[in-house]
């Protein structure tokens, strides 16, 4: 621990401060040192945890004001803000005394940080905040932004579903298809997140339909049990062997095949229990389920098919040009449709090693330097 008394007097009197010594002392390089460029995420929380470890109230209360009055006369200066962000989110109290916004500066740290080109540093610094600061949304939006902008999209969909995941590992169904939502909006071609919505929904409506089943049937079971302790007793039998029974997962294909067969059996087996047309009901939505899902297979095999049909057209095309441009002896011209005609397929491609051939004989012949036409 740094203690403000072991300081030199001058250290941490609010005129004699040296800003420069105060954005070392927090961020661990100059002001100038070119060797800060590119600091990421780990490096800022071992900024963050040495600032909270070394620096008693009293310094931090001078570094924040040192800093705040630098930064007005400067309000661009990257790195006295970085420091002065460091500074906050270890020792919150110092910008809440000066009424300073850590998310707002934050925010505008990563706008600066992105015109000046340090893409990466920017996200680092929103990814920091996010993670100390999980309630604001606006530091959510300005990270989602920076993906965006940078075409991470993939990265931002991850944190999307990570965090619609986690809501329904807690039960809260109602925030997690907001960020379902989120990601539609970025791509609606993704058909198993609009699948995952449908199907929260129908799993909040079943659950209160379930609960209200079996509050009915607890009443039924209490009723009969009065004189029908042995029926009640194979009920109560048949039920735990039907609970016992592997769930179905509606983003796991096989597990529908898997529990129909259990549901079939079952019927088979216990063909009256009271909960006999439940059971019933699911075997023939599940039946339903499946069809949807061989038809939605099949669509995609014949789009990809169709797609790749596609593509050796355009290829083929493009390696009948190139071939009309080699007679001609226009090799530039060829060697792009040659090119272009192997971009579009795979290896294959009947003509690809014939094509590949005349690709690096063109480009030997101009390596020799020879004049193209």
């Amino acid at each position: 621990m740094v203690d403000s008394e072991s300081l030199p007097p001058d250290a941490i009197g609010e005129t004699h401060l040296i800003v420069e010594d105060v954005v070392t002392a927090l961020t661990g390089v100059a002001e100038q040192d070119p060797s800060s460029e590119g600091v990421q995420a780990a490096d800022l929380c071992q900024q963050l945890e040495r600032a909270a470890a070394e620096f008693d109230k009293r310094t931090a209360d001078a570094f924040g004001r040192a800093l705040l009055d630098s930064l007005t006369e400067d309000p661009g200066n990257l790195r006295q803000l970085e420091a002065l962000i460091i500074l906050g989110l270890a020792h919150p109290d110092v910008l809440e005394r000066h009424r300073i916004s850590l998310a707002v500066e934050g925010r505008r740290l990563a706008v600066l940080l992105e015109r000046a080109g340090e893409l990466e540093r920017a996200r680092s610094v929103l990814e920091l905040l996010a993670g100390r600061m999980p309630g604001e949304r606006t530091i959510d939006h300005e990270l989602a932004g920076i993906l965006r902008r940078s075409g991470n999209t993939d990265e931002l969909v991850d944190r999307y579903l990570r965090r619609a995941e986690s809501a329904v590992e807690e039960g809260n169904i109602s925030e997690a298809i907001p960020w379902l939502q989120e990601i539609l909006l970025l791509d609606r071609t993704r058909r198993d997140v609009a699948r995952m919505i449908r199907d929260l929904r129908y799993q909040e409506a079943e659950r209160q339909t379930g609960r209200r089943r079996r509050n009915r049937l607890l009443v039924v079971l209490v009723l009969i049990s009065a004189a029908l302790t042995a029926a009640v007793g194979r009920e109560v039998k048949v039920h735990r062997e039907f609970a016992q029974l592997a769930p179905a997962d509606p983003d796991q294909p096989e597990t529908l095949y898997q529990r129909r067969e259990a549901l079939e059996k079952f019927i088979a087996t216990h063909r009256v229990w009271l909960g006999v047309l439940s059971a019933t009901s699911e075997r023939d939505e599940l039946t339903q389920a499946i069809a949807d899902h061989e038809r939605e297979v099949a669509r995609r095999e014949h789009a990809q098919e169709a797609k790749k049909r596609r593509q050796n057209e355009l290829a083929e095309a493009a390696r009948m040009r190139g071939l009309m441009f080699a007679e001609r002896e226009d090799f530039e011209r060829a060697l792009v449709d040659f090119e272009k005609a192997l971009s579009l397929t795979d290896d294959q491609w009947e003509h690809r090693a014939q094509v590949e051939a005349d690709v690096a004989a063109i480009r030997a012949w101009k390596a020799k330097g020879a004049p193209a036409k």
